[in-house]
């Protein structure tokens, strides 16, 4: 059974590494909005995404992991105001970025096309969010959309539901977890280039 679980979570596993690395990634960072900018422009769920922000606090330990580990990488996220996923995903990568140091850069969807296309969900979608490691002019690797157990969640046992309902029991899952599953699982994927 354990070995079944396994193969479930690797294969809806917000992780995506590309066989080749992406080129361009300093040119599609330099196109982003600071996370500052990008904030005070959303206009759409306004107040949720100054509420994820305001009571995002990463953990010192994966302050400190990622400070270790991310020498020169940088972030370039994917996304856009009006994406539920976004919003209560990206608040807490930008505060966790801004307090170890690490820059970031948001894009929107058309600008990151490229990025989405490359890093794609389990279901094999392009996806808001799309968190992508920046190494040198090349993205290496991302995270994507939503973490490893709403994901599994969503593609599995919530088909049976509504529409209505699922969106209901992932909103509550996502005031639930505050963010910490989405640091850790990104903080685990920038471990493995350091």
């Amino acid at each position: 059974m354990l070995s079944l679980l396994l193969v479930v979570v690797a294969l809806v596993a917000p992780v995506q590494l590309s066989q080749q690395p992406l080129t361009g990634g300093n040119a599609l960072f330099e196109q982003g909005k600071t996370w500052d900018d990008f904030l005070a422009a959303a206009d759409s769920r306004p107040e949720v995404w100054r509420g994820n922000a305001a009571r995002s606090k990463p953990s010192k330990e994966l302050v400190e992991r990622l400070k270790g580990a991310a020498g020169d990488l940088r972030l370039l996220v994917v996304a856009v105001a009006a994406c539920s996923d976004s919003v209560h995903t990206v608040p807490y990568v930008a505060t966790l970025a801004k307090e170890a140091g690490v820059p970031l850069r948001i894009v929107d969807s058309t600008i990151g096309k490229n990025v989405m296309d490359a890093f794609k969900t389990p279901d094999g979608r392009g996806a808001t969010a799309t968190v992508a490691l920046v190494k040198g002019d090349q993205i290496v690797a991302a995270w994507v959309e939503r973490p490893v157990a709403l994901q599994t969640w969503l593609l599995g046992p919530a088909s049976s539901l509504t529409q209505s309902e699922r969106m209901e029991r992932k909103f509550g899952w996502y005031e639930w977890d505050r963010g910490e599953s989405t640091m850790t699982e990104l903080v685990a994927l920038i471990e493995r280039y350091k």
